[in-house]
């Protein structure tokens, strides 16, 4: 005995082909396996749908009514089957994607823009948090854009580019406190440190010097640019945070020799992900556009 489903699609198309044989045929049924699985529709419901003898067939108002339902039902779930085997192949669908303040408004926000204007069938959502990789877990986002992340086990990772890093302070100050020439000269002055990673890299610069502290300690990015900015003190900042600072004098590279390791710029994401194109695509296109290519 055939499925509910079944019993249901052969009676739409019977209800479409307004005859058993043409009906039999687009099926690929027998003609008798066809009036069969009418008629335990029919037991099944206990109504009549079809009208039918040798020459006439239509439908009663019974009939007609489920042709009705049923048709919107079977075309809504075509709908649906072809939309999904498009998104398996195709980038569509929301894309959900959360990223630290400060990078989302200043770097990321014009690539996401063009990255929309690339895929129309994709409608991106952005959001901004303290703690992207954190925000992430649980929260339905696709991708989380984050700066030197945490390992996390539970979280994949693909790297986008490298943001070079570099020691920097306002003019003022330097004009104020003197501008080192060598890393032995920073002992004598403040330092401005975002997080713990911030301070064992300080601590990497300054080996073995003696009497050298942590000024200004804060877990804001932008605290410690505007710190920076007043002249308080000398800070370890990334390329893309004060770009526009240094090329409008506002704050001055100190030892521009001195190399220190980039900032990973990085995408997290969950274990599969990358199945989706919609995710894939967005972080390919990251990457191309981030590393210069």
């Amino acid at each position: 005995m055939p499925d509910r489903f079944a019993e249901i699609e052969s009676f739409v198309t019977i209800a479409q082909s307004n005859n058993l044989s043409e009906a039999a045929r687009r099926l690929g049924l027998s003609l008798a396996a066809t009036s069969r699985r009418l008629s335990q529709l029919e037991q099944r419901l206990g109504v009549l749908l079809v009208r039918r003898n040798s020459r006439h067939f239509s439908l009663t108002d019974e009939g007609s009514l489920l042709y009705e339902r049923a048709g919107h039902a079977l075309t809504a779930i075509e709908e649906a089957e072809t939309d999904l085997m498009r998104r398996s192949t195709e980038a569509s669908g929301t894309l959900r994607i959360v990223t630290t303040i400060d990078a989302g408004r200043a770097r990321l926000a014009p690539l996401f823009h063009e990255y929309a204007l690339l895929h129309p069938d994709v409608t991106l959502h952005l959001e901004t948090s303290d703690q992207p990789a954190t925000s992430m877990i649980g929260s339905g986002h696709d991708i989380a854009i984050c700066f030197d992340p945490p390992a996390d086990s539970a979280l994949m990772m693909k790297r986008l580019a490298d943001n070079p890093r570099l020691l920097c302070a306002a003019p003022a100050y330097l004009d104020r406190r003197g501008r080192p020439s060598r890393t032995a000269d920073l002992a004598g002055h403040n330092k401005i440190v975002v997080g713990a990673s911030q301070g064992e890299l300080w601590r990497r610069i300054m080996g073995g010097a003696a009497g050298w502290r942590l000024t200004l300690n804060t877990n804001d990015a932008e605290l410690a640019r505007a710190w920076a900015l007043e002249g308080s003190g000398i800070g370890i900042k990334s390329l893309w945070d004060v770009q526009e600072d240094l090329e409008n004098g506002r704050l001055e590279p100190v030892l521009p020799d001195l190399s220190l390791p980039p900032s990973t710029i990085a995408a997290l994401y969950l274990p599969g992900q990358l199945n989706s194109p919609k995710v894939r695509s967005c972080l390919n296109f990251l990457a191309r556009r981030l590393r210069g290519s």
